[in-house]
């Protein structure tokens, strides 16, 4: 009876070093596929704000405050902006204007890809949604309409 008790603790307690040196052994979580956008081949920074991919979930905080510090890419007024990734995501992605950190409004866009910026000069952050079969992602675009062309 001790011996079977003795083999159930060194069991449990190899299963326990196994599992904390698995822990600290694994890989980096993967990261969702990259997402683009152009302006008549200007290509316009990308960053993403946050992601739920297989079993883990990583972000660096809102759209708002992932560029809030970047330089915003000028663009003309009323130009499109064409939005794609790295892998085709399922179904499309849902594009949004972010006001400030907890507003936004989702836009109506040209196509499922493509957004016209508006005609009122001013800096416009947006977020772009997608989904795959492996996860999710949200990214955060910064683009400052021009006052003339």
């Amino acid at each position: 009876m001790r011996k079977s008790i003795i083999a159930v603790l060194l069991l449990a307690a190899a299963i326990y070093v196994a599992a904390f040196y698995k822990l600290f052994d694994r890989e980096p979580m993967p990261a969702p596929p990259k997402a683009f956008v152009e302006k008549n081949f200007i290509e316009v920074p990308v960053r993403i704000a946050s992601y739920s991919w297989g079993l883990g979930k990583e972000g660096d905080g809102s759209p708002w405050d992932v560029v809030k510090d970047e330089e915003a890419v000028p663009v003309p007024k009323q130009s499109v902006l064409t939005f794609s990734f790295e892998k085709e995501p399922e179904g499309a992605p849902q594009i949004r204007q972010v006001i400030s950190n907890e507003e936004h409004k989702v836009l109506e866009t040209k196509s499922p890809y493509e957004i016209i910026v508006p005609e009122t000069a001013g800096i416009y952050v947006y977020s772009i949604s997608a989904s795959w079969k492996d996860g999710s992602a949200q990214y955060a675009v910064k683009v400052r309409v021009k006052d003339s062309p």
